[in-house]
């Protein structure tokens, strides 16, 4: 009687450790499609000037997934910051894909080269995520604040000046683009693994 009860218990654990498995297994292909899926968008919109777009996408997805923001968000912001440039500066000094001030950049990690992609999508990424937080999640607010800095766009809120917010919505109908985009790829992804 204990053997069958020893046997049925690991039987059981091994239907379980399979099913555990497959989750896995299953996690790992979305987690990969997703990756792959941010990969070929930024082939497509950089035009070859992301030299390691398999690890750009996988830094992305990461620290996205990490941060609880949208890794087509955070594509919409480069495409609007920098048009995928990796070397881009701005008048103001803005640095890299994701435009990054060199003082916020030393805020968040003390030695960072703002000129490596993928250091400067990791701080974007995080700085996007503080004013998320700060801003209460909305994202005309978080998203402006990105582009003209939080404190600028606190004294003009309190200042009750004008704001046409349009790097946001700028950023928004990026975004919806790389969504639709993205929704087009998932079905010929699904497609291809089918056959």
């Amino acid at each position: 009687m204990k053997y069958i009860r020893l046997v049925k218990g690991s039987i059981l654990f091994t239907m379980s450790l399979l099913l555990v498995t497959a989750n896995a297994q299953e996690m790992s292909v979305i987690k990969n499609k997703n990756i792959v899926i941010i990969k070929k968008l930024i082939e497509e919109q950089s035009q070859g000037r992301i030299q390691k777009p398999l690890a750009l996408a996988r830094v992305i997805f990461r620290e996205c997934q990490k941060h609880r923001l949208d890794p087509l968000l955070v594509l919409a912001v480069m495409e609007r910051e920098s048009s995928f440039r990796v070397k881009a500066v701005s008048q103001k000094g803005a640095i890299g894909l994701m435009q990054i001030m060199p003082p916020t950049g030393r805020m968040i990690a003390k030695s960072a080269n703002l000129f490596d992609p993928l250091q400067n999508t990791k701080i974007g990424i995080y700085y996007l995520k503080i004013l998320k937080k700060r801003f209460k999640q909305n994202k005309i607010l978080y998203l402006t604040a990105y582009n003209m800095g939080p404190n600028r766009l606190n004294s003009l809120r309190n200042e009750f000046a004008t704001l046409q917010f349009r790097y946001a919505k700028s950023v928004l109908k990026s975004h919806r683009k790389f969504k639709a985009r993205q929704a087009h790829l998932m079905k010929y992804f699904v497609a291809e693994i089918s056959h």
